[in-house]
Parts: structure tokens; sequence; C-alpha cells
């Protein structure tokens, strides 16, 4: 028993291997289909089924358990009690229900259990039965028990709500198995008496025991992999073959120990592995050939044996040392796969094999790799022997303004010591070294690691970049980069001279080398030199590839341990001239070389993963020769970086350097540099505490294994939510409480001023302890949770039934307490809908509120600013006297919607008994009443009216034929996702028996519309999105199963049927499907549908729930766009920080608004914007300089704080140019997107002060917004935006836009949602002004495979701007093949701008993303070298395919160069790195695409970037379409240019979506106003 089968049902339930396979937990047999489908609260009838047994029943089961086959468990179990240590039993620290019985366990726990409980298993151990854990191994020879923590069998949506049992009780441990094969990963089960448990996770304290066996499974499902061809496999492998792709794989995982041979350990596993193999051949229908015929895994198998042999461990004839497991009850227990049995072991024999695999295993973990003499020492290089190879002497010398490196990253002064490992890596292009006389100096005479007494001090200067991800390529010049764009003469970066360089590294593969140098601030990986500098570079590269042939030159032998020194020298010696590694034909000129410059070969050799290879006599042979030498040798140190020095570069004294305040040009104003200059002059990072940050995990974890390799906003942060904070205790003036009188103190001034509805009096004041409290203002009570009591805001008092005094407030939250956190001000609170009625006796005494509404409009700029400085400074004086604090409120705060509103002072302390708070909360109970009309013909749920005919959304997995599994997004693809199922409702069911109706009891029956994707994949690509198919299929279900309503027409009487854009909710329908028959059909002419009418119905009718909003909307014809823009409705907008114009083009298709101005810095992006926008005017200048030319127009500058450049600048614009920019008052709309690269996750030197530079662009975007106060503001960025530097950009962002006196909105929306084939999350911020509507978040209407993306508020409370789609949406995700596959096949560095589209459009999103366009442009795809042409052309055309598919092998050049097909580099450093998954990755037909970005490139952090057919990167077009751009719009620059334009453009239908809320704002606001 215990061998792993493919998932079967020991009740002989019908079903295709494959299908098994394939399924994870449960699955169902397929039965006829039925016309009536239960909705969840009903189970369907079967017949009864036998109860599972040893038998082997052959009767079908509705319900197979999705499991291996077992083996005979012994009969003579017994149940025993057991108790874990108290060191082991980490379970008991969770909050989870705790029960003695494993039976009562269960039935706390849903799931499958017909015929048997499947439920999963967390926080688990095994062990003995007095409690003492035990490897899993020990089943083999004792009985064992498992205890944890049991959760059910499918795993729910989000995991703060999945809660699990703890058993103390469970049976033994009847059996085992493995499964997972087909998914990849394995999936470990193990059997009581009474259930089938999924092992998830091993307790914390369990994990090291565990680990081996794991590891084990694990391999058995990677040689599956490898063998099976249903997998993709070749059953033909050698061993050596199989071994190879095996250490690999395998190569990555954490649990091997560190220097333990991969190969070494598989072998010795190669029993267990061919008995798990061989157990699956018993699978029905498999279509692979029997694994117990494939030679490779008898030769492992044997091979297995012999190295068991060598190690001198016994083994029984024909037994294994790693045989399947048997279970210890005194009984022989036959395999359940039926191989042959193997021969008894004795009983010790087995402990003591089990217990020697587990000590190897420990001590392996354990072991580290012995330090040997070299890094211990190291040789230093003299410098007049290496002379000849280098240059005569010359010095540095540059005009460039440089910045000091301690500036760059100033945040390092927080911290006193650093591992060198966690430092930030950049680029450095343009560099050069030199010594402290700035004389130019070799990278060669400094050490490759730190050392003790180094004598040697080398500097460095460059532009410093983000890191590309590029290297250096030997086949053409020295210092070229290996990638087609990362050439140093036009990086963007800044200039920066470094502090002392202390060590230096090289990695390399094949073609390609990555030279890095560290400072104590940070790594740099080195571009391209300086001309200056090339030359005493190109030794330093020649040596790197001299080491690269030698490794190269003894791979190749077959003793390679056995070539000398001499020899090596010898063959060096015999290259051509035209060889890279080509020094001398003189041995001995050869010989003092290699000597010399040893050191670099030595390091190189130390870093190569094979022993044979570190260890040969070459290496030994080069020690001896550089000993002979006498060179002074340091010790090598320990890596520990000490911040606390000064910068000694001699560029400091050399010339002009930039100043910290030079680094930060904002232009700003005054009320915009206080808010920020306030805060981080009083700011010390230990005042913020990131909190506990909740287990959010769920859905992301699949999500960031994406993101680790494709999106640039995730990595430093797995939740990429705001950093929870402890609120912030704000300082009092007086924090006594005054001595609780009696209630006799407590009277009723004045008389009853009116009665509630129940007849309780109303007063309008009390006297309290001295204090009057009225209607209006303000008290404050004492609670349990806030040692400074809680505010709240008085609506009315009145007396209760029993003469007792009470007061009904809405709670007011000071500011620290909202997501503003430590940003708020001491004095503000915030209004909230929270209110309560307090007895007047638990009333502390009054405070003071002021209610302040401020007069809005740049006009009152001035007066405001003004009174706000009187205002700060009478609090001041109050506090300096110790006076209480006097509080203001300008706000309401409205945290379920993730908003700040402004107070509606009509609706507030009316004193008549009427709450407006109340008013909301019982609307929303109303909301939640579900009524059935007393025809039975309509009901009402979830506020939106149903009828009979009605079409309705349910959700696809409540129908019976969807085999849809759990919701996953690996590798691009969203599998299993599936949008709503659209039914007609065709009659109301209620039960008889009850006169009381709910959603859960009340039944429905619906008719079934099919669409083309539930037909076929190429049905779907070929059809309408909006398209559906009538069908005479029915089924039942409960009303609580509908999701909303739509609407489905026939195709003529669609409104905008060739709209761009999807917003509406509506279908249309043409043909009949038969389900039976497979067969469609012209629909006949009297089956009547939805009537032809517009919007169909309402918005606020159709809220189904909190972001689920079904709401109807119109299509805009792009045709009409010229006429939108003309409407009155439309704002006029300025675009800041414009790029190419994606925000533009989508806000003004939806006809919010007219884009009159836009400013954009870089002169191709903003070509781009004047040829797609050109009635607008485009400034292609610095938005600093914009501003303060601004505001000297307008005679502002006393309110300007700009740098002198700023103002130079400013004023050497033309006087036309000036007269044409915008002026307050005639702007109604700000948006744009501050440049991201340091709020990105993909800029590794995010900290920076340089990146502090880049967010300061937000302080200029923000001071737009506060000079010229337009009635709407939008702010858009990367995801990352709202946790990036602890989350304070975020508050701060939103602290100044309500100092403004704006009402805020913030989310985060993702674009694959909205209509594009692409995994984009961005963070957006609405801001409008306290007289308009604060525009809603639109409806998210595709699904997509990403979970709810939440802001942290405060309090351990999320928000989230809309619900995820993963369970549902009303159309199906864009594929890739749905976007780009209409185009023509173009090869690796095409060039035409114009081309022939030569195909027609197929997909729905072809015609309508080409438009009108004729002519197709920018289908130009960069150019690869030859290496990387010939590596792609190697890259599976299969989906997820990329480096790691690469064969073993070495290709030949058309230099005649022979160089490995895959770059040591990577997996040299997969472990580090997430395997490098998706670098020179293929993109997935059916999949999404990545995360656009600016440079698509194969070794780039997004590598994934191949045509999924053809040859090439993906081309300037390609990329524009995953963003939704329309094939007229046009870019400029060069290609370069391009990809960048796109890769920070926001997507159109995106910037739609939001554009089409804006206008409803508008509109909303009109209407209110009688216009």
């Amino acid at each position: 028993m215990g061998t792993a089968t493919l998932l079967g049902s020991e009740e002989g339930g019908a079903m295709k291997s494959k299908e098994m396979k394939k399924k994870g937990k449960q699955v169902k047999a397929t039965t006829k289909a039925s016309d009536i489908t239960v909705g969840p609260k009903a189970k369907a009838v079967t017949a009864p089924k036998q109860k599972r047994g040893r038998s082997g029943s052959n009767e079908d089961a509705t319900t197979l358990r999705k499991m291996p086959k077992r083996a005979a468990s012994c009969a003579n179990f017994k149940s025993k009690p057991v108790r874990l240590s108290e060191k082991s039993a980490t379970i008991e620290n969770k909050k989870v229900q705790v029960v003695e019985e494993e039976i009562a366990a269960l039935s706390l726990i849903p799931g499958p259990d017909d015929p048997r409980p499947n439920r999963r298993l967390t926080d688990f151990i095994f062990h003995d039965a007095d409690g003492k854990p035990q490897p899993v191994e020990m089943l083999e020879v004792d009985d064992l028990f498992i205890s944890g923590i049991i959760l059910p069998l499918e795993k729910t949506s989000e995991k703060e709500k999945e809660t699990g049992v703890q058993c103390e009780g469970f049976g033994r441990i009847e059996d085992w198995s493995i499964s997972g094969y087909e998914d990849g990963s394995p999936v470990i089960w193990v059997s009581t008496d009474l259930a089938d448990y999924d092992c998830v996770k091993p307790a914390a304290s369990y994990k090291k025991l565990f680990d081996l066996f794991y590891e084990k499974a694990r391999a058995c499902v990677e040689v599956y992999k490898r063998l099976s061809k249903s997998s993709g496999g070749n059953p033909d492998l050698s061993l050596d073959e199989l071994l190879a792709s095996l250490v690999r794989s395998m190569s990555g995982s954490k649990n091997f120990p560190h220097g333990a041979s991969i190969r070494d350990m598989l072998i010795s596993w190669g029993g267990f592995i061919y008995d798990q193999l061989v157990g699956l051949d018993d699978a029905p229908n498999s279509i692979d050939k029997p694994f117990v015929e494939l030679q490779v895994l008898d030769a492992l198998r044997d091979e297995s044996k012999k190295h068991k042999e060598f190690a001198g461990v016994n083994i029984p004839i024909g037994g294994s040392l790693n045989a399947p497991l048997k279970i210890g009850d005194g009984k022989k227990v036959n395999q359940s796969n039926g191989s042959k049995p193997t021969a008894d072991e004795d009983e010790d024999m087995k402990l003591a094999r089990v217990l020697q695999e587990h000590e190897n295993w420990q001590s392996m973990k354990q072991k580290k790799r012995p330090a040997t003499s070299s890094s211990k020492l190291y040789i230093q290089i003299n410098e007049d022997e290496i002379a000849i190879d280098y240059p005569l002497p010359a010095y540095y010398k540059t005009s460039v303004e440089e910045t000091d490196e301690y500036l760059v990253f100033d945040y390092m002064d927080e911290y006193d010591a650093i591992d060198p490992d966690d430092l930030p890596k950049s680029m450095l292009h343009n560099w050069s070294l030199y010594n402290c006389d700035s004389r130019l100096i070799s990278l060669e005479l400094l050490p490759m690691k730190p050392c003790e007494d180094i004598d040697v001090t080398v500097f460095g200067s460059g532009m410093m970049t983000t890191d590309d991800g590029s290297g250096f390529c030997f086949d053409d010049e020295p210092g070229s980069a290996s990638g087609s764009s990362s050439a140093a003469k036009n990086e963007d970066g800044i200039p920066i001279y470094l502090s002392a360089i202390k060590e230096w590294k090289i990695e390399f593969g094949s073609s390609m080398v990555f030279i890095s140098i560290r400072t104590d601030m940070a790594w740099y990986r080195l571009g391209k030199p300086s001309k200056q500098y090339a030359p005493w570079y190109q030794t330093v590269l020649k040596t790197a590839r001299l080491a690269i042939a030698i490794i190269t030159l003894l791979k190749e032998q077959t003793r390679a341990s056995k070539l000398s020194f001499a020899e090596v020298v010898k063959r060096l010696s015999d290259f051509e001239k035209s060889h890279p590694a080509y020094i001398s034909s003189n041995p001995l000129f050869v010989e003092r070389y290699v000597v010399v410059h040893g050191q670099i070969i030595l390091q190189q050799f130390a870093e190569f993963p094979d022993a044979t290879i570190r260890k040969s006599a070459f290496v030994s042979g080069l020690e001896d020769k550089m000993e002979q030498l006498h060179h002074t040798k340091w010790t090598v140190k320990k890596k520990i970086i000490d911040t606390k020095q000064a910068n000694m570069n001699p560029r400091a004294a050399m010339g002009p350097v930039i100043s910290k305040r030079k680094a930060m040009p904002a232009t700003t104003t005054r009320l915009i540099n206080r808010i920020w200059g306030e805060f981080y002059s009083n700011y010390s990072p230990e005042e913020v505490k990131e909190g506990d940050s909740l287990d959010v995990k769920n859905d992301e974890e699949d999500d960031l294994e994406e993101n680790e390799q494709e999106d640039c906003e995730e990595p430093e942060d797995e939740n990429n939510t705001l950093p929870l904070q402890e609120p912030e205790k704000p300082h009092s003036a007086s924090k006594e409480k005054k001595t609780r009188g009696s209630k006799a103190d407590i009277v009723w001034v004045g008389k009853v001023v009116g009665k509630m509805t129940d007849g309780k009096a109303l007063y309008k004041e009390a006297a309290l302890r001295g204090d009057v409290v009225a209607v209006g203002s303000s008290v404050l009570v004492e609670t349990s949770d806030s040692e400074e009591g809680s505010i709240y805001y008085v609506e009315y008092l009145f007396e209760g039934s029993d003469s007792r005094k009470f007061v009904h407030g809405r709670l007011m939250l000071r500011g620290c307490e909202t997501v503003l956190g430590n940003i708020a001000k001491e004095r503000e609170v915030f209004l909230t809908n929270d209110c309560m009625d307090i007895e007047l006796d638990d009333v502390i005494k009054t405070v003071v509120v002021q209610i302040r509404t401020l007069p809005w409009g740049h006009e009152h700029r001035k007066a405001n600013a003004n009174f706000d400085k009187l205002d700060r400074a009478k609090a001041e004086d109050r506090k300096s006297k110790g006076l209480p604090v006097e509080y203001y409120c300008k706000s309401l705060y409205w945290p379920e919607k993730g908003a700040f509103f402004s107070l509606q002072t009509d609706k507030m302390g009316l004193g008549n008994g009427t709450c407006y708070s109340c008013k909301i909360m019982e609307d929303e109970r109303k909301n939640e009443i579900f009524e059935v009309d007393e025809s039975k013909t309509g009901f009402t749920y979830l506020a939106t009216e149903y009828s009979v005919n009605d079409f309705v959304y349910v959700g696809s997995h409540h129908f019976e034929s969807d085999e849809r599994g759990n919701a996953t997004h690996k590798g691009g693809r969203n599998v299993g996702l599936k949008a709503y199922v659209i039914c007609q409702l065709l009659q109301i069911e209620s039960p008889k028996t009850s006169k009381q109706f709910d959603p859960a009891s009340v039944m429905v029956q619906v008719r079934r519309f099919y669409r083309p994707e539930d037909l076929s994949a190429d049905k779907a690509y070929q059809s309408d999105i909006q398209e559906v198919y009538y069908s005479e299929e029915t089924h039942k279900f409960y009303v609580s199963v509908l999701e909303g309503k739509c609407e489905v027409k026939r195709k003529n009487d669609l409104s905008s049927f060739n709209s761009t854009y999807i917003v509406d909710h509506v279908f249309f329908c043409e043909r009949l499907y038969d389900p039976d028959k497979g067969s469609l059909k012209q629909l006949p002419a009297n089956i009547k549908l939805s009537p032809p009418k517009e919007n169909f119905v309402n918005e606020a009718a159709t809220r189904k729930r909190k972001g689920k909003s079904k709401e109807g909307e119109s299509d805009v014809d792009m045709n009409d766009n010229q006429e939108t823009s003309a409407s009155r409705n439309c704002l006029a907008t300025l675009d800041i920080f414009a790029g190419c114009g994606g925000l533009s083009e989508g806000l003004q298709k939806a006809g919010a608004s007219v884009t009159k101005w836009a400013i954009e810095y870089e002169a191709p992006a903003g070509d781009a914007f004047k040829l797609n926008h050109p009635d607008a005017l485009a400034f292609v200048h610095n938005c600093n300089v914009i501003l303060r030319a601004i505001m000297t127009a307008c005679g502002d500058t006393d309110d300007c704080i700009s740098t002198s450049e700023a103002e130079e600048m400013a004023a050497k614009l033309e006087e036309d140019e000036i007269k044409n920019l915008p002026r307050p008052g005639q702007v109604d709309f700000i948006n744009g997107g501050p440049p991201c690269q340091g709020f990105s996750g993909m800029n590794r030197f995010n900290q920076s002060t340089w990146s502090k530079v880049q967010c300061e662009m937000i302080l200029a975007f923000l001071s737009f917004a506060e000079y010229f106060r337009p009635k709407y503001f939008l702010l858009e960025n990367v995801r990352n935006f709202v946790s990036f530097n602890k989350g304070q950009t975020f508050r701060l962002t939103v602290a100044s836009l309500l100092e403004m006196g704006y009402q805020v909105r913030f989310g985060i929306l993702e674009a694959g949602a909205f209509g594009v084939s692409q995994s984009r999350k961005r963070a957006f911020i609405w801001a409008a002004s306290p007289e308009e509507t604060l525009p809603e978040w639109p409806e998210p209407m595709h699904v997509f495979a990403s979970p709810e993306l939440k802001v942290a508020l405060n309090r351990n409370t999320q928000y989230a701007a809309v619900r995820s789609t993963a369970s549902g949406a009303p159309f199906r995700a864009i594929t890739v093949r749905d976007t780009i596959g209409d185009l023509p096949a173009v090869g690796n560095g095409a060039s035409a701008i114009t081309i022939e589209y030569k195909n027609e459009p197929i997909s729905w999103f072809q015609k309508r993303i080409r438009g009108d366009t004729s002519i197709l442009m920018d289908h130009i795809s960069k150019e690869m070298n030859e290496l990387n042409v010939t590596r792609c052309k190697r890259i599976p055309k299969r989906p997820g395919a990329d480096w790691r598919d690469l064969p073993e092998e070495k290709v030949k050049l058309s230099t005649g160069q022979m160089v490995d097909l895959i770059p040591w580099c990577l997996p040299n450093t997969a472990k580090r790195h997430n395997q490098w998954k998706g670098l020179f990755g293929r993109l997935d037909w059916e999949g999404n695409f990545p995360t656009s970005i600016t440079d698509p490139q194969p070794m780039g952090k997004v590598g994934m970037c191949f045509h999924p057919d053809q040859d090439r990167i993906l081309t300037v077009r390609e990329c524009a379409r995953s963003q939704g751009f329309p094939d007229g719009y046009k870019f400029s620059g060069n290609i370069q240019h391009k990809h960048k334009q796109i890769g920070n453009a926001v997507p159109p239908p995106l910037a739609y979506a939001l554009g089409r809320k804006l206008k409803e704002a508008v509109e909303a606001k009109n209407s209110q106003s009688g216009k």
C-alpha cells in the first residue's frame, strides 16, 4: 500500500483517467442532464450508495473522492487516544474550535461525504502514540497518528472567512498516497478509518521532518511530467537526460540542503520513484505507455541499488531501499498497485534504514561548505605586474554635475549595520573608476571580496538608472550590451559619484557577463563604460572571457581533474587569433597573463557549480604559481556595512555637485509645501509602525507568483495594501475628566420642542454638570476602546419612556483613526455614519467642534489661507496656555466607500428626532428586504425588481455541466474562469407551507442561454462577445443564486453595436442552440426577447449589492466623439504628465471631458500626444517650469516656491506660449499620473533619494490642483503607490486634497476586468469640489483572475473599490488571440512602419480595435542578437514555455563560436530569483499579456515577451493593442520611445470606464441643479 495511483474510486465510478488526473479535489461522475438544477440549499436525490468498504464494490458513485487508490488497511484497528507533547503542539496557539473526536470535527466542517468524507488538513503533525513527532516514513515500522486543523476540501475565496476545527482525537493513519501528477505539484493524502485528508501544510515545528517526504513526492511528479506523453514528456529519455532535467527543475527548492548533490539524492530515491510511477499503470484508459515498460525507470531503479550498495547499505534481494511504505500493524500489507512484492525486511533493518535516511538529510541541511584557503585569504595583485596590460596613466575628467551617493541613498542613515545582500541594486552607465587622486584605475586592483587592511581605495562616477537586466555579449565589441536597447548614450538617470568601492563580482553564462560593484550604499551592475575609461575595462572583460574559455575547455574533457595547469596554458596558446580568449601563441606570455590576472579567474572558478571544475588540477596549479610571486595576502572579513562614514570621493572637491535642494526641483504652492514640509521635518522612521499585517494572501499567492516576474508594481509588498498603523494618540492640552456627579445634575433646559414618531419628547438643550449640551454641539463619551473617549455630534436630545435623558449622536473620528493615520492634524475630526443613543449620564463633557464650510474656488485661495494661518496661531496660543483643544470638522469619512465627502450641513443637527445616518442605515435595510408580489410574477431582491421574462445572471458554477475548478491565475492564464450564465426568468415558485418568504426558500425556473465559449474556444474567438444562443434547457434555482439583471435583444435592436467599449449589460440573440445535438439554427421569429428600448434599467434599481451593481449604461459610438466633446457638459481638461495620451483618449471617448491643454516632459511622447489630440495645446516642457510661468503671469510669485532654474526657464518662454497657458478658472478637470519610478516595485532602487525626486513630481501635480482648484481631479499611479514609503506618500496626497477642501475617493482597479488582455493593477484617487458629485468606481465587466484589490484603512479594516471578478462577470476575459490573432507575421527586427493587414479581423476585439483603419502602423519588433534569436527559436511554442525548456546544449554562432543555449547565469542564480520564471517566455494564445512595460526584452523583469507562434519579441502595435489603443493611434520616435510611451500609458478602456462614471457624476449634479 502507499503507492501513488491515478485518481479514481474504489467503488468503480466511471471516469476518464485524464479527467481524474486533472481534478484537484473532488470530481463528479458524468450523469444525464437534468431539466432541473437545485440550488445550494437542496441536494439532489440519488440512490443510496454502499459504504466504503474493503471488498471493492462495483456500484457507481455520483461523487468520486479525488484520491488515489488505497491499500487494504488492517482489520484489527482500534482508536488510540493520544496527546501531543507541549513542544510540538503548535496548533494550540491558533484561535480555532477544539474538539476531541474526529467524527465530531468532521461534522462541523462541510465537505463531500459520499462515499467517504474528504477534507483538507493544515498545521498537521505525524506522531506516535506518545505524541512524539515522527517522519512519514516511520509508518513502515510503527503506528502513527495525526493531529491538525481540519478545513473544508474546497478552498474558500477569502482566507479570513476560512475557519477550521482542531481535532485532538484522530484515528490511526491507515494509508497514504500521492496525487497531483497532471497539475505538476504533489498532493499528499492520508486516510484514517473515518476520512481522507489532503495534507496542505505541516505545522512549523514539523516542517523539517516532513520536507524529505515532500521532496520525494515532488521528484515523483517531476519524473512523471518528463516521461508522460499526456503531460508533454518523452518516455524515451535516457537516464542522464532525465537526471539533468530533474536537477534543473529541483534546484529551486528551498527544502534541499545547501551544497547537497541533487543528482545523488534523486538516484538514492530511485526505488521510491519507480514504485510510485508503476502504481499509476492501473489507471484505466491511460494514453501513456505503461511506466513498468520504460527503460529509463528500470535504469533509475538499478542505479539506486548500486548507489546504496556503494554506500555500504545491504539491500534485500528484489527489494528497494525506498519501497512503498507499509502500515506496521504486525501484518504485512499487500501493495495496492499490484506490482511485485518486495522482500521482507527485518523490523530493525527497516527502522535503521528510515532513521539513517533522515539523519543524512538533516545532517546535509546543517552542513555548510567548508571554507577553502582561497575563501579565507585574498591574494593582492601588484599594479606594476599588470601595468603592461593597461593604457598609460590618465585622470578622470567630466563637466557633468554629479550627485553625492550619500544624498541619493540618504535613507541609509536610519541603520547602523546592513547586510550587503539587502542593499538596493541599480545600473551604472557611462562610468569610470579612479583613485583618491582622480587617476583612472583598474577594477582588478580592488578585491573581489571585502577584506581587512586594504591599501587601495577605488571610487567611481556614472549615470545611475534602473536595473534593466542586460548583460554583455562577447560577440560584440567590448562593453556592448546583449540587449538591443541597452546602450548608454541615451540613458536617462541621475549623474552620481560613488563612495569607496568595497568589492566586485562577476556573474557569467555562455556569452553573457554581469559585472557588479558594491559600495556601502548600494550594488551597481556595470553597463557601458565611458569612452575615456573603456580601454581600462577591456582587460577585465578579456580576463573574464579567458576564465570562461578555460572552464569550457575543462568541461569538454573526460578527465578535467587531471588536466594540469601547464596543459591548460599550452591549449590556450593554441587558440586562433580570432578566438575571443586569444592571448598569445607563446605559452610563456599566456602563463604570465593567467598568473598575474589569476585572482579574477580563481573567483569565477569558485562560483562555478561543478565541484569537479572547482577542484581541478588547473586551479591548484594556478594558486601555486600565484604563491610563488610572493603577493600580499588580505584576510577576507565578514560582510557587514558600517554606514556611519563620510564619502571621501575626490569629486566632492573637484567641481560643482548637485545639492540636496537642487535634487528636489518640484515647483509648489505654499500650502502644498507646508503640508509636506511639516511632515518630513518632524518625521522619523521610528514613528511609523507597520503593525501586524493582515494575512490576505488567499487569492493573492498565485497572483504574486505571476507578478514575481511580471508586474512592475508588486514585489516589495505581498499584499500591496497600505501598511496598517496603530492609531496615533493625539495630544490634548487637558486630559482630565470631570468628576461624575449624580443624575440629578442633569436637567433639561427649556420646554419640549417636539415629539418623535414613537411619542418621545424632544428637547433643544440639557444642562450637564455645568456644561450645556445642545443640538448641533459635540460631546465626549467614555468608551472602553479609547482612553480619551469618543466624540459624538449631537443630532437630537430626547427623554426615554423611563424618564432617562438621551442624546442621539454621530461618531466623530480623530484624524489618526482614519486612513490618514499619523499624517492627520491633531485638531481635525471627521464625521461618520455611525450613530447611537447615548445616555446623558455617560457623557464626560462637551467639546468644541466647529463645523467648517469655507468658500470654494481659486478666487478664495488667499482668504482661506489667511484664515487657516490665524486659526493655527490661535490653536498654538491655546495650547501654550494649557486650554482644551478646540476641534473642527470639514468632511464625512465613509470607510465602507473608501471616501471622504463634504458635509451635508442642511441634514445635520435638525433636532427633530430624525438622523441622516439612521436614514442611510434604514435604506440599506430596505434594500435587503425580499418581497414577492401577490401575483407571483415578480419579486424584489437586493433593491432590484425582477419580473417573469426578465433576463438574469447566474454563476456558472451552479450548472452541473460546468466543470469549473478553483480559479487560478498562473502563467498568464485565467484558468477555469467563466462569465455569468445568462438565463430568462420563466416562473416563480414559493413554498406553500410558509408565509414567510426568503431568497433561500423561493425558487425560480429559468431558461438557459448559451455563450459561444460554451461551445468551443474557436467559436468564442470568431463570435461577438455580446452574442448568446437561445436554448430549451431549463433549470430551477433559489433566488439567492441570482447575480443581477441584463437584457437580450435582437441584433438589429442594439443601439450602438459598433461601439469600441462595452459598459452595457446588453446581449443579442439570433440563433437557437441544441445542446444534445450540438447544432445551431436560426432563431424563430416568434420567440420574444427584450423589447428595443434605451437604458432598460436605471442605475439605482440595478444595484444588487455593494460592489456588485449591474447598471445599464449606453455605449458611445466612435464616430460621434466630436459631437460629444462639444457638448456643454464636457469638462475643460488639463492633462499633466500626459505621455502619449492614453488617459485623455479614454476620458474623451466617454464624453466626460475634452483635453484643451497637456504637459509632457519627454519630446517623443509629447509629439505622440499632438498627433492624436491635434486640438489640444500640448506643452513639451517641465511641469515645474510651466507652473512657475503660470503663477508669474497671474502675479502670484509670492505664493510660488520653485528653484532658480525653474524661474529662469519660465522667464525664457515665448510670449505667445505664455498666453496659451491655462489660467485659474478656465480648467474644470486636472488629471495625470506623476512618474511612477519611485513607487514601482520593478525599480530596485526605489528607496533612494532619486526616487524621491521622481516622487516629488507629485508635489507639483498637487500644486496645480491647489492653484487652479478645478471641479474634478484624478490621479493615476501604480498599485504600489498606496504602500510606497510605508504609505506616507499616499496619506499625504489624500491629506493635501482634503486640506484644499476636496471630497476624495481612493481605490485600486485591475485593467484586465475592463476589456484589455493584460494584468495591470493601478491605484486611483478621485477628488471633487464640495459643490460637485464625487464619481463612483466603474463596474468590472470581464472575468479576470485577480483578487479583491484592497487598501488597508485603520483598525484592521480594508477597502476594495470593486469586487473581484474571479467568481464571475458579465463577459469573458479578452485573450491574447482575441487581441493580436489577426496581425500578419513579421520577423525579428521588423522595421516597416506601415504595412498591409493581409487578413480580415476575426474576433470582436479585433474588429473594434481596427475601426476604419486600413493601414497597419508600427507593427515593428525590437531586434535581438543572433544568440537570443536562436534561443527564441528553441523555446517550445506552447503555453508557459520559457528558458527552463531550453535543451542543455551548445550552438554554433555565425562567428564560429560555440556557446551554451542556456545562459549560465540563470540556473546558477535561479534559487534566489523564483527560478527566473517567464524569462525568454512565450505568451499563451488563450491567456493574457503580462503588465506592459517600457522596454520588453527576454532578460528583463517581464521576460515573457515572445510571440506565441513567431520567433520574435512582441511588436509595438501588439503591445499597444494589449493596452487597448486603437490601431489608428499613433506613436512617435524610435522603437524604444514607442514602447516606453505604451508602457507608461493608462489603458484607454480603463480610462473610458472612469470617464463614464465622471460623466454620470456631472450629469447627476446638473440634474440636481435643474440645468
